[in-house]
């Protein structure tokens, strides 16, 4: 296809798959620093930037965040957090999430607590590849 004759739908789930990659070192530590955050926190950075690309939020708990299109509802992009990675339960619930909302594209943010305080994961899953390492986030700590 042209870009010309792109459908829009298309172009926005295209920048979707670019949200964390690539990304500058300043951009890194910004995330990072979001991720360490309280849920409220963000749940809000993310709403502001739904509201930029042309999405309508929905929080589900303090684990995960949907992206919907304002036009049809469907979910377009989940974000699921991951604050322990030897929970087995917390991966298999992001999958089943992904089969009941029937998402296109989701970002998966692990704490790698193993590897630094700050240390975060940034993993994607789509009809494409169903686990895809997309980044590394951390935050320095101030000693």
């Amino acid at each position: 296809m042209k870009n010309d004759k792109t459908p829009d739908k298309v172009k926005k789930r295209l920048e979707l798959f670019k949200m964390f990659y690539p990304l500058e070192r300043k951009d890194q530590r910004k995330w990072a620093k979001i991720f360490k955050s309280h849920f409220m926190i963000i749940s809000q950075k993310f709403r502001e930037l739904s509201f930029e690309k042309g999405y309508r939020q929905e929080d589900i708990n303090k684990q995960l965040i949907l992206w919907r299109d304002p036009e049809d509802a469907s979910v377009e992009c989940m974000f699921y957090f991951v604050q322990d990675v030897t929970d087995l339960s917390a991966i298999y619930h992001c999958f089943e999430h992904i089969k009941q909302y029937d998402i296109y594209l989701t970002y998966i943010i692990v704490n790698q607590k193993k590897d630094g305080k700050n240390v975060f994961d940034i993993f994607k899953s789509s009809q494409f590849s169903y686990l895809e390492h997309c980044n590394r986030v951390k935050y320095p700590e101030k000693n």
